[in-house]
């Protein structure tokens, strides 16, 4: 299992492009940095397509709860509340 707490973040976009949910939090991947766009989609297990961070990980289509988060460029995993920062 991958060890979540000891990876480096890179941060080299400036600060007015960085994207925040409705509590003010930077969205980023906690593996590499990556900042999610609102036209991003993910699938969920009964294949509904939306932006996961919309919804804070939750479905709109079967309410199910998403628990890790996929980056989408080079599918690693991570759990998706370590993607909410302050």
């Amino acid at each position: 299992m991958p060890d979540y707490t000891s990876s480096t973040v890179l941060d080299s976009e400036p600060d007015l492009d960085k994207k925040h949910d409705s509590s003010g939090s930077r969205i980023r991947c906690p593996l590499c940095g990556w900042t999610p766009h609102k036209d991003d989609r993910w699938f969920c297990k009964c294949r509904h397509s939306w932006n996961t961070f919309e919804t804070g990980g939750v479905c709109p289509a079967c309410l199910h709860q998403q628990t890790e988060t996929q980056y989408l460029s080079c599918s690693r995993r991570s759990p998706h509340s370590l993607w909410y920062t302050e």
